[in-house]
């Protein structure tokens, strides 16, 4: 069992080191121009550290996303507003309470759109972030507030930073030996259904993503160590059938946050991790047949996922950070937008990447 100082984090907590990194080492002096002049911001100005990886229900009728509060930045809480009537606002899917740090991330949607699936160690929380982790995989009512646990997992397991709600009837998760499970969505036994090889890219499992037929699984892996970045930069496809699983390079990047986009096309967050830096460079597709990355929208992109049956592309975006060097141990802050959530819709993205050309941008906020 892994202890409590060797935690494994939840996407979202990955993204924000690797962007605290990049901050240190001098993000750049100015801010990037805006995304596509198409694209509407979906969430800001609402006093939280950043909001990312959105997610809709299959009816249309919810987004769903993790975000940091200010106050609280180590642990995701899960935002979730209503689409389609005109306001933004949104409301957080759990509280915790007073003086505890409450961790609630890793989301799914059901089949049904009437729950999320959640890895949290809601109600209880935690005193102290780094110092025990009792985390359960439950599922809540989005309308009711109901919380049901379906797992029995004992003190310090760790498991994210994905789930996938399957319309089988299964919750698929990443274990704490960093192999894929799944259970049932109704709670039960625990099964495994794909064993991830650590020889040549022995991190911790990531990301991953499962096909619209839900008979393959795509995932990502962290490198070890140095020496592993470069087998570390790809994508392995895992088939949920033979257990077998393939190597998929991503030409020199780091990809996070697959999205499946229909049978052969997968889409990715692009992180430039050359020499240490893990700089977020944009939203890639990658052809499971050929091999073949493209670029799908340039600049401080991440966490992409099509909505809207394959009309809407949502992803996160924050400008280039403006900060100066922070003070021993000190946290560097973003500048005043952070990463927000926006949409676009997915032609005007694909049609301009097809002709060699990237969406016109807006300018950013002075």
């Amino acid at each position: 069992m892994r202890g409590p100082t060797e935690k494994k984090y939840s996407s979202i907590l990955i993204l924000f080191f690797a962007l605290m990194i990049a901050l240190r080492m001098g993000f750049t002096s100015d801010r990037e121009p805006g995304p596509p002049t198409s694209a509407q911001r979906v969430t800001g100005e609402f006093h939280t550290y950043a909001e990312v990886l959105a997610a809709c229900s299959p009816d249309g009728r919810w987004l769903a996303f993790e975000y940091n509060e200010l106050n609280d930045p180590d642990f995701p809480r899960v935002g979730i507003m209503r689409l389609g009537h005109g306001s933004l606002a949104w409301h957080p899917i759990l509280k915790g309470k007073p003086g505890r740090h409450l961790y609630v991330g890793d989301l799914s949607w059901s089949p049904d759109s009437r729950w999320l699936a959640l890895i949290t160690n809601y109600p209880d929380g935690a005193k102290d972030p780094w110092l025990g982790f009792n985390a359960q995989l439950v599922k809540v009512n989005v309308d009711t507030g109901e919380v049901v646990r379906l797992t029995n997992f004992s003190p310090n397991t760790l498991s994210g930073p994905t789930t996938v709600w399957l319309r089988s009837g299964s919750i698929v998760f990443t274990g704490d030996d960093e192999n894929i499970y799944s259970v049932p969505e109704k709670g039960g036994d625990v099964r495994k259904l794909i064993d991830v090889p650590k020889d040549k890219c022995g991190g911790v499992t990531n990301t991953f993503a499962v096909s619209p037929d839900e008979q393959r699984i795509i995932l990502v892996k962290n490198s070890g160590d140095d020496s592993q970045t470069t087998e570390c930069n790809a994508l392995w496809v895992g088939d949920l059938k033979t257990k077998g699983l393939r190597r998929l390079p991503t030409t020199g990047l780091h990809p996070l946050n697959p999205f499946w986009l229909d049978e052969d096309t997968v889409l990715f967050s692009g992180i430039n991790n050359e020499g240490g830096k893990w700089l977020p460079t944009g939203i890639y597709r990658i052809s499971l047949g050929t091999g073949e990355v493209v670029p799908t929208l340039e600049g401080a992109y991440i966490s992409p996922f099509v909505c809207d049956s394959g009309k809407t592309l949502y992803f996160a975006w924050g400008p280039s950070a403006r900060t100066e060097k922070p003070a021993k141990d000190a946290r560097p802050a973003f500048n005043d937008s952070g990463f927000h959530i926006w949409r676009i819709p997915l032609r005007d993205v694909l049609q301009r990447a097809n002709d060699g050309k990237h969406p016109e941008a807006s300018k950013p906020k002075q």
